[in-house]
Protein backbone atom coordinates (compact mmCIF):
# COMPACT_ATOMS: atom_id res chain seq x y z
CA UNK A 1 0.00 0.00 0.00
CA UNK A 2 0.75 3.60 -0.19
CA UNK A 3 1.38 6.75 1.67
CA UNK A 4 -2.23 6.59 1.57
CA UNK A 5 -2.98 3.65 3.07
CA UNK A 6 -4.54 2.76 -0.11
CA UNK A 7 -3.89 0.02 -3.28
CA UNK A 8 -2.61 1.74 -6.10
CA UNK A 9 -4.35 0.85 -9.16
CA UNK A 10 -4.16 1.72 -12.80
CA UNK A 11 -7.08 2.47 -15.24
CA UNK A 12 -6.48 2.35 -19.26
CA UNK A 13 -9.49 3.28 -21.26
CA UNK A 14 -9.45 5.66 -24.31
CA UNK A 15 -12.94 7.16 -22.86
CA UNK A 16 -11.85 10.04 -20.89
CA UNK A 17 -15.81 10.07 -19.53
CA UNK A 18 -15.42 6.21 -18.22
CA UNK A 19 -11.86 7.32 -16.93
CA UNK A 20 -13.92 10.46 -15.03
CA UNK A 21 -16.65 7.90 -13.73
CA UNK A 22 -14.34 5.28 -12.86
CA UNK A 23 -11.70 7.50 -10.77
CA UNK A 24 -15.09 9.19 -8.69
CA UNK A 25 -16.18 5.95 -8.28
CA UNK A 26 -12.90 4.30 -6.79
CA UNK A 27 -10.83 6.96 -5.23
CA UNK A 28 -12.23 6.37 -1.99
CA UNK A 29 -10.80 2.74 -1.95
CA UNK A 30 -8.02 3.08 -3.74
CA UNK A 31 -5.13 5.35 -4.94
CA UNK A 32 -6.36 5.81 -8.64
CA UNK A 33 -4.37 6.57 -11.85
CA UNK A 34 -5.56 6.82 -15.12
CA UNK A 35 -4.38 6.87 -18.94
CA UNK A 36 -6.68 7.56 -21.99
CA UNK A 37 -4.19 5.12 -23.89
CA UNK A 38 -2.06 2.29 -23.79
CA UNK A 39 1.06 4.57 -24.51
CA UNK A 40 0.43 6.73 -21.28
CA UNK A 41 -0.53 3.36 -19.80
CA UNK A 42 3.25 2.34 -20.11
CA UNK A 43 4.39 5.86 -19.09
CA UNK A 44 2.42 6.19 -15.86
CA UNK A 45 3.78 2.62 -14.98
CA UNK A 46 7.24 3.84 -15.05
CA UNK A 47 6.16 6.46 -13.10
CA UNK A 48 4.04 4.98 -10.40
CA UNK A 49 4.06 1.25 -9.12
CA UNK A 50 0.77 -0.45 -8.98
CA UNK A 51 -1.03 -3.53 -7.77
CA UNK A 52 -3.47 -3.99 -10.09
CA UNK A 53 -3.96 -2.89 -13.71
CA UNK A 54 -7.78 -2.93 -15.40
CA UNK A 55 -7.70 -1.61 -18.89
CA UNK A 56 -10.12 -1.74 -21.43
CA UNK A 57 -10.08 -4.26 -24.09
CA UNK A 58 -10.57 -2.11 -27.40
CA UNK A 59 -8.30 0.77 -27.75
CA UNK A 60 -7.21 2.25 -30.95
CA UNK A 61 -3.49 1.39 -30.50
CA UNK A 62 -3.94 -2.32 -29.27
CA UNK A 63 -6.16 -4.31 -27.53
CA UNK A 64 -5.98 -4.69 -23.76
CA UNK A 65 -4.29 -7.84 -23.83
CA UNK A 66 -1.76 -6.30 -26.29
CA UNK A 67 -1.21 -3.87 -23.52
CA UNK A 68 -0.88 -6.23 -20.38
CA UNK A 69 1.04 -8.03 -22.19
CA UNK A 70 3.38 -4.90 -22.68
CA UNK A 71 2.75 -3.75 -19.04
CA UNK A 72 3.85 -7.45 -17.95
CA UNK A 73 7.94 -6.36 -17.59
CA UNK A 74 7.67 -2.78 -16.38
CA UNK A 75 5.24 -4.38 -13.11
CA UNK A 76 5.66 -8.39 -13.54
CA UNK A 77 3.82 -8.65 -9.83
CA UNK A 78 0.54 -6.49 -10.78
CA UNK A 79 -2.68 -7.93 -11.31
CA UNK A 80 -4.39 -7.73 -14.81
CA UNK A 81 -7.97 -7.56 -15.47
CA UNK A 82 -9.63 -6.60 -18.46
CA UNK A 83 -13.41 -4.90 -18.99
CA UNK A 84 -15.21 -4.30 -21.96
CA UNK A 85 -18.91 -3.40 -23.41
CA UNK A 86 -18.24 -6.05 -26.53
CA UNK A 87 -18.72 -10.23 -25.90
CA UNK A 88 -15.95 -11.56 -27.54
CA UNK A 89 -14.92 -14.65 -27.08
CA UNK A 90 -11.46 -14.77 -28.40
CA UNK A 91 -10.73 -11.69 -26.49
CA UNK A 92 -11.57 -13.69 -23.40
CA UNK A 93 -9.32 -16.45 -24.42
CA UNK A 94 -6.55 -13.80 -25.58
CA UNK A 95 -6.92 -12.38 -22.12
CA UNK A 96 -6.17 -15.79 -20.42
CA UNK A 97 -3.60 -17.16 -22.47
CA UNK A 98 -1.51 -13.90 -23.36
CA UNK A 99 -2.25 -11.65 -20.78
CA UNK A 100 -2.35 -14.25 -17.73
CA UNK A 101 -5.92 -12.02 -16.74
CA UNK A 102 -6.95 -12.21 -13.37
CA UNK A 103 -10.84 -11.22 -14.45
CA UNK A 104 -12.18 -10.13 -17.46
CA UNK A 105 -15.42 -7.88 -16.49
CA UNK A 106 -18.25 -6.25 -18.78
CA UNK A 107 -18.70 -2.80 -19.19
CA UNK A 108 -21.43 -1.63 -17.79
CA UNK A 109 -20.12 -2.36 -14.19
CA UNK A 110 -21.81 -3.17 -10.97
CA UNK A 111 -20.24 -0.81 -8.59
CA UNK A 112 -20.21 -2.88 -5.79
CA UNK A 113 -18.51 -5.87 -7.95
CA UNK A 114 -16.12 -3.83 -9.57
CA UNK A 115 -14.91 -2.40 -5.89
CA UNK A 116 -14.74 -6.53 -4.54
CA UNK A 117 -13.14 -7.55 -7.84
CA UNK A 118 -10.38 -4.84 -7.50
CA UNK A 119 -9.86 -5.38 -3.43
CA UNK A 120 -9.72 -9.30 -3.98
CA UNK A 121 -7.32 -8.64 -7.02
CA UNK A 122 -5.27 -6.02 -4.34
CA UNK A 123 -5.58 -9.20 -2.16
CA UNK A 124 -4.13 -11.77 -4.85
CA UNK A 125 -0.99 -9.20 -4.83
CA UNK A 126 -0.65 -8.74 -1.35
CA UNK A 127 -0.76 -12.88 -1.22
CA UNK A 128 1.69 -13.20 -3.55
CA UNK A 129 4.07 -10.22 -2.72
CA UNK A 130 4.18 -12.15 0.71
CA UNK A 131 4.92 -15.47 -0.19
CA UNK A 132 7.71 -13.71 -2.09
CA UNK A 133 9.17 -12.30 0.55
CA UNK A 134 8.80 -15.21 2.52
CA UNK A 135 10.27 -17.29 -0.29
CA UNK A 136 13.59 -15.13 -0.03
CA UNK A 137 13.85 -15.01 3.34
CA UNK A 138 13.61 -18.81 3.20
CA UNK A 139 16.23 -18.53 0.92
CA UNK A 140 18.59 -16.01 2.73
CA UNK A 141 18.29 -18.55 5.92
CA UNK A 142 19.25 -21.85 3.53
CA UNK A 143 22.47 -20.07 2.02
CA UNK A 144 23.70 -19.06 6.12
CA UNK A 145 22.84 -22.83 6.97
CA UNK A 146 24.28 -24.47 4.49
CA UNK A 147 27.78 -24.13 5.25
CA UNK A 148 27.17 -24.83 8.63
CA UNK A 149 25.60 -28.09 7.58
CA UNK A 150 28.23 -28.77 5.15
CA UNK A 151 30.93 -28.07 8.13
CA UNK A 152 29.11 -30.54 10.25
CA UNK A 153 28.89 -32.79 7.60
CA UNK A 154 32.76 -32.89 7.09
CA UNK A 155 33.44 -32.93 11.07
CA UNK A 156 30.73 -35.82 11.66
CA UNK A 157 29.65 -38.64 9.78
CA UNK A 158 26.09 -39.11 10.79
CA UNK A 159 25.55 -35.16 9.52
CA UNK A 160 25.38 -36.50 6.23
CA UNK A 161 21.18 -36.61 5.54
CA UNK A 162 21.17 -32.94 7.24
CA UNK A 163 23.36 -31.49 4.65
CA UNK A 164 21.90 -33.53 1.86
CA UNK A 165 18.64 -32.16 3.21
CA UNK A 166 19.87 -28.78 2.77
CA UNK A 167 20.74 -29.40 -0.44
CA UNK A 168 17.65 -30.59 -1.65
CA UNK A 169 15.62 -27.83 0.01
CA UNK A 170 17.95 -25.47 -1.81
CA UNK A 171 17.00 -27.11 -4.92
CA UNK A 172 13.31 -26.90 -4.26
CA UNK A 173 13.50 -23.36 -3.55
CA UNK A 174 15.44 -22.60 -6.85
CA UNK A 175 12.61 -24.61 -8.79
CA UNK A 176 10.33 -22.89 -6.58
CA UNK A 177 11.79 -19.49 -8.11
CA UNK A 178 11.52 -20.35 -11.64
CA UNK A 179 7.99 -21.13 -11.60
CA UNK A 180 7.00 -18.06 -9.96
CA UNK A 181 9.30 -16.32 -12.99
Amino acid sequence: MTQTGKHPILIVDDEVEILHSLRGLLRKDFEVYTASSAAEGLEALRQHPVHAIMTDQRMPEMTGVEFLARARPAQPEAIRLIFTGYADIKAVIDAINQGNVYRYLTKPWDPDELRSVLRQACAAYEQAHESRRLLADLRDYLARCLPLLSAANQDHADAGPLADAGTALQARLDRLQQDEG
